[in-house]
Formats: structure tokens, C-alpha cells, sequence
């Protein structure tokens, strides 16, 4: 397990707690939009990996070990810029 693997497995729960949407799906369905602990979790490995909104979403398309503990497929990750609007 890498060090980026442990602190997402850590920093998911925390999300779920804080955002009170556990339960929910962390992709969109039928045109919803991104769980909030989904956003939050990406928000954090952002600035754990000190990196652009881009250069994070293009890391998180090659490690879907990472997107799979938020509950995303790498298909499914929001746009640099829907996570820098979040």
C-alpha cells in the first residue's frame, strides 16, 4: 500500500462524515452532480500532491486503485474545472 493509497483510504471516511453524504453515489447519474465528499477527497489529494487541478486529474487517470477508493472510475472524474468550481 503507498503512502498516497493510505491517505485516501483515510481521507474518504473523514469526507463521508463531514459532507453527510456517505450513502450517496460519488459519480453523477442522470445529469446529477459529483458527491461532495467525492470533491472533497480530490480537494485533499490535490494539495497533499501539491499539483495544478489539471496535473491532479491527469495523475488520478493513471492510479484507479486511488479513484476506486473515492468510489470514481477514471472515466468518471470531473474536469479540472468543475473541481477547481467545486
Amino acid at each position: 500500500m503507498t503512502q498516497i493509497s493510505r491517505f485516501t483510504g483515510e481521507i474518504v471516511p473523514i469526507a463521508q462524515v463531514v459532507t453527510g453524504d456517505g450513502d450517496e453515489s460519488a459519480a453523477p447519474q442522470g445529469g446529477g452532480g459529483f458527491a461532495d465528499y467525492a470533491l472533497v477527497s480530490l480537494h485533499c489529494l490535490r494539495i497533499y500532491l501539491d499539483t495544478s487541478y489539471r496535473m491532479t486529474i491527469d495523475l488520478l487517470k493513471e492510479m484507479p486503485q486511488i479513484t476506486g477508493e473515492i468510489g470514481l472510475d477514471t472515466a468518471d472524474l470531473p474536469s479540472p474545472s468543475t473541481l477547481c468550481k467545486a
